[in-house]
């Protein structure tokens, strides 16, 4: 009669070893249960007490930045003095040695190694006095190391300790790789909403010219390089003889260079109607600017104020392109070639000049930003007032039809290259 096979008493090596990978197991469907990072860093160095029985479990992340571990979170008794704290180079201590090697290590009597590191114990009056140290990888990339310190109940870590605490810590760096992934694309949404909000609150900004009569003919074009942009334009009446006419283009882009559009237009806005003369706006308008400055910003704008019974036109520029003058009786298009200043908001006493330029009924002016004339096709070559001269030279029957011809002309001359700056033309027909 052949024997039955003996069974083994509960606490053998084998009972343990599937109990550790039941108690896995079970732990995976804990670490899953959050998305947020901070949320589970804390779940890991909790769980990882618990399933070593260790008084302090550490966590420590590498900062891709400065290519050192960062203590991120601690739980323990005096461990909990390490959080946000600390940080090892790489090669330092047992924890920079691991990060470095990517091999898991058990040390036992971690004084009597050389690279242990005491100036985390000195600091705190914790007494380290065994070390598990597992490396957390993701695709072979190793993105922190995970340590349990001083089991509870016994006086060293096992072999079986490191197997049970590394197949843990693959675990572990599984979840907080998710969970970057999942902060990342929240981050991006966040920041595609503050975009769409941005751009919402920029568009209501600028005045809609074909909903509004001022007394002569005019039309703005713009298109943003991103969601939004520093292009801006505005006309306001002043009396019921005069109106004023700003276009210019901010220092960089996105969301900070919107803001600072917004603050300058609301500027204008106020002080337009107390200036004599577009010289006396842009310096004052250039001293708020230059008192604030924001992100090192600055703005170039061409101002303008039309007499619309004496067809006169007054400017002003500060470091913006030149006005483009189409002449009806001659049908040339030119630049008009008056004074220029510095930008606003670089320096508060900066002066101003003042232009004057009679005009004549039908006579068109094109204020354009610099994203038309440097508009690239695919070889890179760019647009140039030359070409935008002679795309205005023929006469059109409107404002709107010379804007819309400038941009049909842009969009045919940058086919296949990527727009890299922010377009804008406003046209002005003198009735």
């Amino acid at each position: 009669m052949s024997k039955a096979p003996e069974s083994k008493p509960e606490g053998t090596s084998e009972n343990q070893t599937v109990a550790n990978l039941r108690k896995v197991l079970a732990l995976t469907s804990v670490l899953n249960s959050t998305l947020q990072l901070n949320e589970l860093l804390g779940l890991i160095m909790k769980t990882s007490s618990e399933v070593m029985r260790s008084e302090v479990a550490s966590l420590l992340l590498i900062d891709e930045v400065s290519n050192e571990l960062v203590f991120r979170v601690a739980l323990g008794g005096k461990g909990a003095e390490l959080e946000e704290k600390f940080r090892v180079k790489m090669g330092e201590g047992i924890a920079g040695s691991v990060a470095a090697s990517g091999k898991p290590e058990i040390v036992n009597e971690p004084h009597k190694d050389p690279r242990f590191a005491k100036r985390f114990d000195d600091s705190t009056g914790f007494v380290t006095k065994a070390i598990l140290c597992v490396p957390m990888k993701t695709k072979e990339k190793i993105i922190g190391v995970l340590q349990a310190i001083n089991p509870v109940d016994r006086e060293k870590f096992s072999q079986e300790d490191l197997e049970l605490f590394q197949t843990f810590a693959d675990q572990a760096a599984l979840a907080i790789e998710n969970a970057q992934l999942h902060g990342e694309i929240v981050k991006q949404e966040k920041a595609k909403q503050a975009l769409k909000i941005a751009h919402e609150i920029q568009q209501n900004f600028l005045p809609d010219l074909a909903n509004r009569h001022y007394g002569i003919d005019l039309c703005a074009l713009t298109l943003p390089a991103f969601d939004v942009g520093g292009d801006l334009y505005d006309v306001i009446t002043l009396d019921k003889d005069r109106i004023g006419i700003i276009l210019g283009d901010v220092s960089g882009k996105g969301v900070p260079a919107a803001l600072y559009m917004v603050r300058a237009m609301s500027e204008y806005r106020f002080l337009a109607p107390q200036a004599k003369n577009p010289a006396e706006l842009l310096m004052t308008l250039n001293q708020r600017l230059s008192m604030n400055s924001s992100f090192g910003m600055f703005l170039t704008l061409i101002c303008l104020v039309i007499d619309k019974h004496t067809n006169t036109v007054q400017y002003s520029s500060a470091g913006h392109l030149p006005i483009l003058l189409r002449k009806s009786e001659s049908g040339t298009a030119d630049v008009l070639k008056g004074a220029q200043s510095p930008p606003l908001g670089l320096l508060p006493e900066t002066a101003f000049f003042l232009n004057t330029v009679h005009l004549e009924p039908n006579d068109a002016l094109f204020l354009y930003t610099d994203g038309v004339i440097e508009a690239r096709d695919r070889r890179g070559k760019e647009y140039s007032i030359e070409r935008l001269a002679g795309c205005v030279k023929e006469r059109a029957a409107s404002a709107a039809a010379y804007s819309e011809r400038v941009f049909a002309d842009v969009r045919k001359f940058t086919t296949g290259a990527e727009q890299h700056d922010d377009i804008t033309a406003l046209t002005i027909v003198i009735p």
